[in-house]
C-alpha cells in the first residue's frame, strides 16, 4: 500500500500533464488538439501573456490617424505560426479559416465604403444616396414583382425567385430605357457618398490583417489550453481553493455536456434523422429537440457529481493536498517572456511603427 510520499515521488518522476500512451488527441476547453502540439509545451501563463501582448501590438497598428500596415503584416506572421503550431485538426482549422474569411471581407468593405478617409489619391467618389426618398412607380418594379410571384407559383420558393428577379431587373435597366413615374420626394437623413482613397485602403487592409491575426491567436489559445492546466496554474498563483473547485467543476461539466451532445446527435443519426434532405428551419428544429434530453442528462450529471463528492467526504474547508499536475517553467518560457516585453514596448511604448521607420530610412 503506497503512502502519500511514495505517490508524490512517482508523480514527480512522471511527465507533466501527459495523456495516456497511444492517444493522439486530447480535449481542450471546447475543442481537441494533438497531444504533441508544439505550442502546448509552453506554460499556460506564458502562452496567455504572449497572445495578449501580440494582440495589443496588433491593436497599436490599427491607429486610424497613422495606420501601420507593415507592422501589421510583420505581426501577422507569428500569429499564423502560433495558429499552425496549436495542434488543431486540419479539417477544424479549415472551417475556422472559412468562418473568418466573410468577417474580414465585411470589415474591409465597411472601412472602404462606409468610413471614408481622406487621402492624397482618390480612386472612387460616387454619391449613393441623395438625402431623400423618391416615391415613384417604375416598370422594372412590376417586372421584378411578376418574376417573384411567378417563380413562387412554379417552384414554391422565395429566395431563388428574388435573386432571379433582381438579376433580370438590373439587366433590363441597363439595356432598355424603362419608364417610371415620380409622385414626390421625402427628405430623410443626409446624403451619402462613397469615397475610396489610398489612405482608406491602407487603413482597411491594416484592420483586416490585424483583426485576422487576433482571431487566429484567440483560437490557438483556446485550442491549446486544457482545464487541468488552468487548475494547475491557479494553484501556482495561490488562488483561493473554493474558486478553483468551482471552475474545475464548471469545466468538467462542460466537457461532459459536449460528450452528451455528441451521444444524442449520433442517436438521431442512427434513427435516420438525415435520411431526407432537410431545410435550414428543419435543422434548427432538430437542434432544438436536443435541448430536452440535454437538460435531463445535465441534471442527472450534477446529481452524480454531488453524490460522488459526498461519498468521498469532500468539503471546501478540509486541508489542501499538493496538486502534482503543475507545469514547470522552462528556458523556452523565459525566452518567450523576453519576446513579450518587446511586444509590450511595441504596444504601449514610444514606438513610431514599422511603416514610419521604413519611410524614415528609405
Amino acid at each position: 500500500m503506497f503512502n502519500q510520499k511514495s505517490l508524490a515521488t512517482m508523480t514527480e518522476e512522471a511527465p507533466y500533464l501527459q495523456p495516456p500512451p497511444g492517444r493522439r488527441y486530447v480535449r481542450s476547453f471546447l475543442f481537441t488538439r494533438r497531444a504533441d502540439a508544439p505550442l502546448a509545451h509552453v506554460h499556460l501563463l506564458v502562452r496567455s501573456l504572449l497572445v495578449l501582448c501580440l494582440s495589443a501590438a496588433q491593436l497599436r497598428t490599427m491607429n486610424t490617424a497613422h495606420p501601420d500596415l507593415l507592422g501589421a503584416v510583420v505581426l501577422w506572421v507569428p500569429s499564423i505560426a502560433i495558429f499552425v503550431l496549436s495542434g488543431m485538426h486540419g479539417k477544424v482549422a479549415r472551417i475556422y479559416l472559412l468562418l473568418i474569411l466573410p468577417t474580414m471581407i465585411s470589415l474591409f468593405l465597411s472601412w472602404t465604403l462606409l468610413n471614408p478617409v481622406p487621402g492624397n489619391v482618390v480612386f472612387v467618389r460616387q454619391q449613393v444616396y441623395p438625402g431623400f426618398l423618391t416615391l415613384s412607380l417604375a416598370v422594372w418594379q412590376l417586372i421584378w414583382l411578376a418574376i417573384v410571384i411567378g417563380y413562387y407559383k412554379w417552384k414554391r420558393g422565395i429566395i431563388n425567385g428574388v435573386l432571379l428577379a433582381s438579376v433580370v431587373a438590373i439587366i433590363l435597366c441597363y439595356l432598355l430605357p424603362l419608364p417610371s413615374w415620380t409622385f414626390g420626394r421625402l427628405p430623410l437623413l443626409f446624403p451619402m457618398t462613397i469615397s475610396i482613397s489610398d489612405q482608406g485602403l491602407i487603413l482597411a487592409l491594416t484592420k483586416v490583417v490585424s483583426y485576422s491575426g487576433m482571431m487566429l491567436l484567440t483560437v490557438a489559445l483556446v485550442v491549446t489550453s486544457r482545464d487541468v492546466e488552468l487548475m494547475g496554474l491557479m494553484r501556482q498563483l495561490h488562488i483561493p481553493r473554493p474558486i478553483i473547485f468551482f471552475l474545475s467543476t464548471v469545466f468538467r461539466a462542460l466537457n461532459l455536456a459536449l460528450t452528451d451532445f455528441e451521444t444524442i446527435h449520433q442517436a438521431q443519426i442512427a434513427r435516420a434523422i438525415d435520411a431526407r434532405p432537410r431545410s435550414f428551419i428543419q435543422h434548427l428544429r432538430d437542434m432544438a429537440s436536443i435541448a430536452v434530453p440535454m437538460v435531463a442528462m445535465m441534471i442527472r450529471r450534477s446529481s452524480e457529481i454531488g453524490d460522488a463528492l459526498l461519498a468521498r467526504g469532500y468539503t471546501l474547508r478540509q486541508k489542501d493536498v499538493d496538486f502534482y499536475e503543475k507545469s514547470p517553467f522552462k528556458p523556452l518560457d523565459l525566452v518567450i517572456m523576453l519576446i513579450c516585453l518587446v511586444l509590450l514596448y511595441m504596444a504601449v511604448g514610444p514606438f513610431p511603427g514599422l511603416t514610419a521607420l521604413f519611410q524614415r530610412w528609405w
